[in-house]
C-alpha cells in the first residue's frame, strides 16, 4: 500500500491527521473548561440553596415562637 501513496499523498494524509488531532484536542480543552466553570457554579447554588435553607428554618422558629405566645 506505501508503495502506491506518492510523498504528496502522504503529505496531505499526515497533514490531516495533524489537523484531526489538534482540533480534538481544542474540543477537549474546551469541554474541560466548561466542565469546570459548571462544577463552580454547582457549588456556588448549593452554597445559595444552604443559605436559603436556613433562612427558612429561621422564619419557622419565629413563626413557632409567636404562634406559642
Amino acid at each position: 500500500m506505501l508503495d502506491t501513496l506518492t510523498q504528496y499523498e502522504m503529505l496531505c494524509l499526515v497533514g490531516g491527521l495533524i489537523g484531526v488531532y489538534v482540533k480534538l484536542n481544542a474540543d477537549v480543552l474546551k469541554l474541560k473548561g466548561r466542565v469546570e466553570s459548571l462544577e463552580k457554579s454547582d457549588g456556588e447554588v448549593k452554597e445559595m440553596l444552604t443559605t436559603l435553607l436556613n433562612a427558612v428554618n429561621e422564619v419557622k422558629i419565629l413563626l413557632a415562637t409567636h404562634g406559642i405566645k
